[in-house]
């Protein structure tokens, strides 16, 4: 079975009763029908061969499978076996699998033995070590020069450990062949149950959440250490490590290692450790209470920006300190390193969840650009399928009985259909039914109590201010309406929560260090600075914070770095710029400047420069005095408004400025 046949199989396997057509599929595998038709005459004599050949229904140009979960997962186990005799490679895929078959050994192969692993033919084998040596090239991995014993990589145990997980991490579809590949070649299974459980416990014991492509990432992490340390492999002191100021790493890396050494009977040092504690770093499987480096700093003001918007929209206080949203946090961290690595995260309920919400995805879409202008990529459909996931959760965790929609239903065709509609709104809806009645009764119900939306299933004369007529099966087009709806009532309610709540005495609704004046102090506007070029600039930038003890000579150092390495993703808008480090890079407390350079300098960005105006950060942990500086980055991502700072030639006057804008956003803010 070749790989386009094997893609067929999958098609039909992740789609279980549903019928394709021959055109649709060639369509899918951009191939001709003819080509199709060939297909599935080869996946006919495989099912035939593995006795499924009756779960295959073939009838007027199309196909469908008919089998249920455990005949796709017997399926599936045939489909992929360690001699590949039904699942023929590609040359890239078979590359792919002869560097992590020598990675896996520490011995000699030579081409007898690779063309009989991989059931090709020697001249097969010889092209298919042209490419695997250009591979190799890439990735600074030597083979040994003494060919006449066959193939041996030479490469440390480190590189070659991380060799392996890139290998597996690019394994698609629905069975991963190199993992399972990997798996067979060293028997993993007989220690996955333990290591499992060593990890389970140590979620618990340390109060981790973990996402399970994290955590399946770090169990295969374990199982790799065991195997090699028990062949007497170890990571030596000379081969480069990861370092971390955060020690609760280290605390977690050395847990699980004492207890792995006490299991399996096998050694560790110091390197093992580190390379244990890098691993967990990558994963997310550690506590993050707190900022660790400059992108988690990006990512924190990106979404605290994002979250500021959706919660004026929606008329919500802001989601502060809620552990949803540090949930959503370490999942975009998660998506984060996906595209980091040109991988995509799949969100089998994507469609499923824009469907039911379309409006808090299109509220979403709206406000993607400020997620991903620092972030500087863009989300797929599915990224943005995970944040609409928890928003629901946020928005709906908020939502208390006073704000939720009140519903008078209106029924004619008696008490059970009723109830059934009235059963659908409850299980579509988060919204409070005060009670059901007839057409002939509502009238006088409606002198009798408020509401906000009357539902009928049939038309109401004289129609009421807010009415609408659904289906009482309440279709897709009903549900899509009535979305709408509670949506725009439960921002009027929130919107009249919070007017009365600003009205009380003394409350403003804002704490008196969450706004600009308190994070920015006057001292610390700098007007028409001269600098030489950038670096000049961000060092002129953190002088005040420098001078205070705020900061320590590494944190400027550490901001420079960044731009050399990552480059000036730190200019957000034209002309303006948000230099920072990591709150471990040398951050005593909480500190801000804003410089406003004369000339303006270019940073390296390819888009915002030169840059003009230069906001210096220094936070050492996540609180609410972010939130003054996303409203300060937004005043200063105005043209309008940079025209206006642009003319103002006194420190304190552009500073009082600041503030005015603040006060008229929050002014005209809706809540």
């Amino acid at each position: 079975m070749n790989k386009q046949t094997s893609r067929v199989l999958m098609i039909l396997l992740n789609s279980p009763g549903q019928y394709y057509n021959y055109a649709e599929l060639a369509e899918i595998l951009s191939v001709s029908s003819r080509s199709v038709r060939n297909y599935i005459q080869s996946l006919m004599q495989f099912m035939n061969d593995i006795k499924f050949a009756d779960m295959l229904q073939i009838s007027e140009g199309g196909v469908t499978f008919t089998g249920t979960r455990k005949d796709i997962s017997r399926i599936l186990e045939e489909v992929v076996d360690t001699d590949f005799y039904l699942y023929r490679l590609s040359q890239e895929e078979r590359s792919f699998m002869i560097i992590l078959y020598l990675l896996l050994l520490d011995d000699y192969s030579n081409l007898a033995q690779l063309s009989e692993k991989f059931n090709v033919s020697r001249t097969t084998a010889l092209k298919d070590m042209d490419k695997v040596k250009l591979y190799l090239e890439h990735y600074n991995i030597a083979l040994d020069p003494f060919m006449k014993k066959g193939y041996r990589l030479l490469s440390g145990e480190l590189k070659r450990r991380d060799m392996i997980l890139k290998i597996i991490r690019s394994g698609t579809g629905n069975v991963n062949i190199y993992e399972k590949f990997l798996y067979n070649e060293w028997e993993l299974e007989k220690n996955a149950a333990l290591l499992k459980n060593i990890l389970l416990d140590t979620e618990v014991l340390y109060g981790l959440e973990v996402s399970d492509t994290n955590f399946e990432e770090i169990l295969l992490t374990l199982l790799i250490i065991v195997k090699r340390l028990g062949d007497g492999r170890q990571i030596e002191a000379s081969e480069n490590q990861q370092t971390f100021q955060n020690m609760s790493v280290y605390e977690l890396a050395g847990h699980i290692l004492n207890r792995i050494s006490s299991c399996f009977r096998v050694p560790m040092n110091e390197a093992e450790m580190e390379y244990l504690a890098s691993r967990l770093y990558d994963c997310q499987f550690h506590h993050q209470t707190i900022m660790q480096e400059g992108k988690d700093i990006r990512l924190h003001l990106a979404l605290t920006g994002f979250l500021l918007k959706i919660s004026e929209e929606l008329h919500v206080p802001p989601f502060e300190n809620d552990v949803t949203v540090e949930q959503l946090e370490s999942h975009l961290r998660a998506i984060d390193k996906a595209h980091l690595g040109g991988r995509q995260i799949r969100n089998d309920y994507t469609e499923q969840m824009i469907e039911e919400y379309p409006q808090y995805f299109e509220l979403i879409c709206r406000h993607r650009s400020i997620l991903e202008s620092l972030l500087e990529y863009q989300y797929t459909r599915d990224d943005l399928a995970v944040i609409l996931i928890y928003l629901i959760v946020m928005v709906e965790g908020f939502q208390s009985p006073d704000h939720l929609p009140e519903v008078i239903v209106v029924c004619h065709t008696g008490i059970g259909t009723a109830n059934f509609l009235t059963k659908r709104l409850k299980n579509s809806f988060h919204i409070k039914i005060l009670t059901v009645t007839s057409n002939h009764k509502l009238k006088e119900l409606i002198g009798k109590c408020s509401c906000d939306l009357i539902i009928s299933t049939v038309c109401l004369e004289p129609e009421p201010e807010l009415w609408i007529k659904v289906s009482p099966m309440l279709n897709d087009e009903d549900i899509l309406k009535l979305q709408k709806v509670f949506m725009d009532i439960r921002k009027c309610k929130n919107k009249a929560a919070r007017l009365n709540a600003k009205k009380l005495p003394g409350d403003r609704e804002k704490t008196p260090d969450s706004t600009i004046a308190a994070v920015l102090k006057a001292g610390h506007v700098l007007l028409d600075v001269r600098c030489p070029d950038w670096t000049g600039a961000i060092r002129t930038a953190a002088e005040p914070l420098l001078r205070e003890g705020v900061i320590e000579n590494r944190y400027v150092e550490e901001m420079i770095r960044s731009v050399q390495v990552n480059g000036a993703y730190f200019v957000y808008s034209p002309g303006v710029a948000l230099i920072h480090a990591g709150p471990l890079d040398g951050v005593n407390s909480f500190g801000l400047t804003l410089m406003r350079l004369a000339p303006p300098v270019g940073f390296g960005h390819k888009l915002h420069d030169p840059v003009k105006y230069v906001i210096c950060m220094a936070v050492k942990e996540k609180d609410h005095r972010l939130q003054p500086i996303m409203k300060l980055m937004d005043i200063l991502s105005e043209p309008i408004s940079i025209a206006e700072l642009d003319q103002m030639t006194d420190a304190a006057a552009l500073h009082r400025c600041l503030i005015e804008k603040e006060e008229e956003a929050y002014e005209k803010s809706e809540f």
